[in-house]
């Protein structure tokens, strides 16, 4: 709240040095003001004045995108495609399209994507099949976005380089077997952790329960079953047994999630930074 309010005040500080003398709540005015909000990143500010743009003037398409645009910053995609509605079809140029149809790209709603598709009248056809490929990727469809990049044929642009070795390492990507991992464990305590490359874990886990495993044996073997030192050092070595093995199913689900967290940023921000 406090940030907001000093948000205010300085807006209106600077909108008299920004305009002069200048209608403040002209149209001009707040377009200006909105395209400096738009630059300085404030997206949800921003989006709030050129929505009135938009009232104002219903036709205008300059703003209807850099109002789309905003609401996609704040990654509010419907709120972006509701501003298109009622001209899916009357997009009068391929810029336009082009925002258009990024709004649906990060809906991921196939129906709504391709039905977009379908309406476009300017975009050229390697921008549709790329933002096919795209959403593709996006949907972690990596057979499919591998089948559309080959469609292109043998002059293909630039761009499908890099999409071809993202695919390829999703493709090339082969998650470990938490079962096995554990299986691993409870025959070698450790393994599993180092089979999941977690290496580090997986030889103090081996260390610790056969240290403890020792202690355990020596204890009996000089004191026989009354030994207390062997009872304590064996309990403590059957958790950390026990303890291991679930250790180990664990580092294999965080590896896979790792790894497929680092594929899915990495098409998620270049698939992005082009919008």
């Amino acid at each position: 709240m406090r940030t907001t309010f000093i948000h205010l005040i300085l807006t209106c500080m600077l909108m008299p040095v920004l305009y002069g003398q200048e209608d403040l709540y002209s149209y001009e005015a707040t377009r200006q003001f909105a395209n400096y909000l738009f630059l300085k990143g404030d997206f949800d500010f921003a989006s709030e004045e050129y929505a009135r743009l938009l009232f104002l003037k219903p036709g205008n398409d300059s703003i209807r995108v850099r109002l789309s645009q905003s609401y996609r910053k704040q990654e509010k995609f419907a709120l972006a495609s509701e501003v298109f509605a009622g001209r899916e079809t009357d997009l009068k140029s391929d810029w336009v399209e082009n925002e258009y149809i990024a709004t649906l790209l990060f809906q991921k709603d196939s129906f709504a994507f391709n039905r977009g598709l379908n309406q476009v009248k300017y975009l050229s056809s390697a921008e549709v099949q790329r933002k096919k490929v795209e959403f593709a990727m996006l949907q972690r469809q990596w057979k499919s976005a591998s089948a559309i990049l080959i469609s292109t044929g043998g002059d293909r642009p630039d761009w499908t380089n890099q999409y071809q070795q993202t695919i390829d390492r999703a493709q090339a990507f082969r998650p470990k077997k938490p079962w096995l991992a554990a299986t691993y464990s409870a025959i070698i305590p450790g393994s599993g952790k180092m089979y999941a490359h977690n290496v580090k874990e997986g030889v103090t886990s081996l260390f610790f329960v056969a240290a403890l495993g020792y202690q355990s044996y020596r204890a009996f073997h000089k004191r026989g079953s009354k030994a207390v030192s062997g009872w304590i050092y064996g309990g403590l070595g059957l958790g950390f047994y026990l303890g291991n093995i679930y250790g180990a199913h664990q580092s294999a689900k965080n590896y896979n999630k790792r790894q497929l967290d680092s594929i899915y940023h990495e098409v998620d921000q270049n698939i992005m930074s082009r919008y």
